[in-house]
């Protein structure tokens, strides 16, 4: 019997609300340890654990409860200066919290918590009666076998209880596979209906992969929002239920006959006040999904101290920008990815105390994580003062791997050069440590953070320190698209990447080493036909070019048959079954379903980040001529 019939619902209110408080804490003890006499922080901490101690209580944990008890009697000897902070007191401190982590874990399963580590009990016994307390164990990664690298996931979990297992890149089919294999010889939307009705046909009861998300899923489903917000939504749901029955009284006006000028009129501007209401109403719902990123990065000062203080060094981590909200399911897989980052700034990035007053910088390193909202994605910053990347070091050990080969390692530019370290296998270290060094983890990140749409640059300057930038739409529910047109074929491309339509005339296209390009405004620029994109043999040489911005801020023009307008498409996921260079669906309004390319899987699946020759853009009939 778990102890807690009839108290779920106390039981989850506690959870949330503790858990939060005990996140701020952690916070407000890296801050205390580097003003050790700040009262008021002593007072707000010496709080937090006797609010979570009267709700432990409540559940009757009183395991819970007594280790508290003697941590919140810790703090009334340092507030009331009966105590002094040293680095081991903050030690003891340290693994008190996490203690307290680890029997919450056990409250999220329904299980009263057992009793605390024994050594640390003892340990809050002898400070309390002012003797010096044991060593107690810094909490950071365990050492697993060396074949899998360090389990940063276990590390993560211990000291922020979010549970178990690693991010699972969901399985991917190449959509040109799919026309060679299985629908040879089949049109566009067979292919498009096949990508779409995989999902219905699949076995029953076969297995999906399931990852770190799906169980953070079950057991966090609920969001908090904002009253106003919420008022704003019930107010204009109202508007949309009076222009609803101002249509229905135009609509039975019209079927009696009534189709004068003024009706007509009438009519018009009830559908355009619909369609304000309604696109006011979407903005308002994806707002409550919004959520502020602070209670992701609060995790993280904790993390940051703890790794740089068992690896000997002096670090502080700095967080910019909590305030800036980002859909809540977004927060949710971005964990890992930014728990690699720091891990990467604190052990890679900053340098060794000695190494630090030896270049003549101080000895404390600062990295700052820094969130902002830039038009409508949202941009995060991991940014370091270390020892930087050198480019053609990076180089050397790629080649030095077999990751890469002489030829593409002479046409690197100095970013392609940094985008190495995010290769499976890839490692700047010699000898593989119990923190790092093995080739694990970058390469994940790139993966998660492709996941959420998004894009990840690196920029970075020897001896001056490195920066990680992650770039994310605001919503991954609705996103605004330029419909084209390919081989009679629908297609949705991000409005973001777009900066205008220009015509295109095969004889304007000129081949330079290579590749086929065209002229804009004194501006030479790469092409690529769609269909090239796809694997689709060419039935008509494109009409039209879209001149897009890519990921890497280069230009190119995709070459395509037409245009059909913009939409503000509401993403369907194809969890089960995703082509590759497929990032969802949606539904035009006339009942369409229309796939979502994404530009850069695309890019990446078919190798032509060099260009493709003028002779994609002709058809097969032309090739042969």
């Amino acid at each position: 019997m778990s102890g807690f019939e009839g108290m779920e619902d106390l039981l989850q209110d506690f959870l949330v609300e503790a858990g939060e408080l005990l996140a701020g804490v952690d916070n407000k003890l890296v801050d205390l340890e580097q003003s050790p006499d700040d009262h008021g922080l002593l007072n707000e901490i010496f709080r937090g654990f006797h609010t979570i101690k009267g709700g432990a209580g409540f559940l009757n944990a009183t395991e819970l409860v007594t280790l508290c008890h003697l941590t919140e009697n810790l703090f009334d000897k340092l507030r009331n200066s009966q105590l002094t902070l040293t680095p081991e007191i903050m030690d003891v401190i340290m693994a008190a919290t996490a203690g307290v982590r680890r029997m919450f874990d056990s409250l999220e399963r329904g299980l009263q918590p057992g009793a605390a580590d024994p050594a640390v009990i003892a340990a809050l016994k002898q400070v309390l009666a002012g003797e010096a307390a044991a060593p107690v164990a810094v909490v950071r990664a365990p050492t697993p076998a060396p074949a899998n690298g360090p389990d940063w996931n276990a590390m993560f979990q211990a000291i922020t209880a979010t549970g178990d297992g690693a991010l699972v890149a969901a399985p991917t089919t190449d959509i040109a596979s799919a026309v060679s294999h299985d629908l040879a010889g089949a049109k566009p939307e067979q292919v498009i209906a096949a990508a779409i009705g995989r999902r219905a046909t699949d076995k029953p009861g076969a297995a999906a992969p399931v990852g770190r998300r799906d169980s953070e899923k079950a057991r966090d489903s609920s969001i908090r929002v904002d009253t106003t917000r919420l008022d704003q939504v019930l107010n204009l749901s109202g508007e949309i239920g009076l222009t609803k029955n101002r249509l229905n009284a135009l609509r039975s006006e019209i079927l009696n006959g009534h189709t004068d000028t003024e009706t007509l009129h009438a009519l018009d501007q009830a559908v355009c006040q619909l369609d304000l209401l309604v696109s006011d109403m979407q903005n308002a719902v994806m707002k409550t999904r919004m959520q502020p990123v602070g209670r992701l990065f609060q995790k993280y000062p904790r993390i940051a101290r703890d790794l740089a203080r068992s690896l000997g060094k002096d670090v502080e981590l700095e967080l910019v920008g909590e305030d800036t909200e980002i859909d809540k399911t977004m927060i949710e897989d971005l964990g890992d990815p930014i728990i690699h980052l720091i891990r990467n700034a604190v052990d890679h990035g900053v340098e060794s105390p000695e190494e630090r007053r030896a270049a003549g910088k101080p000895e404390k390193s600062h990295v700052r994580l820094e969130a902002r909202q830039e038009g409508d994605h949202i941009v995060i910053l991991i940014n370091d003062d270390g020892r930087g990347m050198n480019a053609e070091k990076l180089r050397g050990k790629a080649l030095e791997k077999g990751l890469i080969t002489m030829e593409q390692a002479n046409a690197m530019d100095e970013r392609q050069s940094f985008e190495l370290v995010m290769l499976p296998g890839f490692s700047t270290k010699d000898v593989a440590s119990d923190v790092s060094g093995r080739g694990v983890g970058m390469d994940v990140v790139k993966t998660n953070i492709q996941k959420l749409k998004g894009t990840i640059d690196i920029r970075s300057t020897p001896g001056r320190g490195s920066t990680f930038v992650i770039s994310l739409p605001l919503t991954l529910a609705i996103l605004p698209v330029l419909l084209v047109r390919m081989c009679g074929q629908p297609f949705a491309v991000p409005l973001s990447m777009v900066r205008e339509i220009i015509p295109i005339q095969v004889s304007a296209i000129q081949e330079i080493g290579g590749r086929a390009t065209m002229v804009v405004r004194g501006e030479v620029m790469p092409m690529y036909p769609l269909n090239h994109l796809l694997g689709w043999p060419a039935e008509q040489a494109p009409s039209f070019g879209v001149l897009m911005q890519g990921l890497d801020q280069s230009s190119f023009i995709l070459a395509i048959d037409g245009f059909m307008g913009r939409e503000d498409a509401v993403v369907k996921s194809l969890d089960d079954f995703r082509p590759k260079g497929v990032s969802g669906v949606t539904t035009l309004s006339n009942g369409k379903i229309v796939l979502i390319l994404d530009m850069k899987e695309l890019f990446g699946m078919t190798g032509t980040g060099r260009g493709v020759p003028r002779s994609a853009f002709l058809t097969s009939r032309e090739q042969a001529a």
